[in-house]
């Protein structure tokens, strides 16, 4: 019988089926190892900066556009300290930023409903008379963000730290920006690991009565677009400034 016309044994076939997916197993791990290992992406959201109606969500991506800054901007204080707060900024941009600086990171690093609206007392421009209840609601939507009990005593082991490192200026009109801070927020829970995320938080600050106050936030702008590492090449691409102490 001609060889030519040989059926092929069954086993030979499954032996060189079987080489044959080993190879494209091979060839896919080194696809892989060459391009990185794959991860898990953290869809966490950071934890919210309270507004108006306990809602920390704006729903327009669109905001107001923005000048060019010059550069780094050195945080200055405040020239008098009532209840914990630095106020009394000289009436020029870096009065406005330092002012937010000081404002947001007091609001930020607290899970007490009382201190948020405290702060806001003292921070809340003439116009925005519901600022100290908004952000008292706030804080009672970020507990409850964090699965911790809505009202008393925060629990041992629970804190937030706002810790903002860049900036960005908005919206800059006579008397009026709005200064948006590009933080780490640091959160710690009781029997769970600390988490950092990073988070752009606005505060729309307006010159009245001799110092920087809190406007009311404007519900029709949103910058999470604007989220970025600290210090990355994607935020200084994105226009943040470094913020000195």
């Amino acid at each position: 019988m001609d060889q030519r016309s040989r059926p092929r044994h069954p086993v030979r076939i499954a032996v060189a089926a079987a080489i044959g997916l080993l190879l494209l197993i091979a060839i896919g791990l080194v696809v892989e190892t060459a391009l990185g290992p794959k991860q898990k992406p953290d869809l966490s959201p950071p934890t919210p900066i309270p507004l108006p109606g306990g809602s920390s969500v704006p729903p327009s991506p669109v905001p107001t556009p923005r000048p060019a800054l010059a550069g780094p901007l050195q945080v200055i204080q405040g020239r008098q300290l009532v209840n914990g707060v630095y106020l009394g900024y000289p009436h020029s941009m870096q009065g406005a930023v330092s002012a937010a600086v000081e404002f947001m990171t007091q609001i930020g690093s607290s899970l007490d409903p009382d201190r948020a609206a405290a702060v806001l007392r003292l921070t809340a421009d003439p116009s925005y008379a519901s600022g100290p209840q908004d952000f008292a609601n706030g804080a009672v939507s970020e507990r409850r963000d964090l699965s911790l009990p809505a009202s008393g005593e925060v629990p041992a082991g629970a804190s937030v730290v706002l810790e903002p490192a860049e900036y960005q200026a908005w919206a800059v009109n006579t008397g009026q920006v709005t200064v948006l801070l590009l933080a780490d927020d640091v959160i710690t829970l009781p029997d769970l690991s600390t988490q950092t995320r990073v988070g752009v938080y606005p505060l729309r600050m307006h010159w009245a009565q001799g110092d920087w106050k809190i406007l009311r936030p404007d519900p029709a702008a949103a910058y999470s677009f604007l989220s970025a590492a600290p210090g990355s090449p994607q935020a200084a691409a994105d226009g943040w400034k470094e913020l000195t102490p």
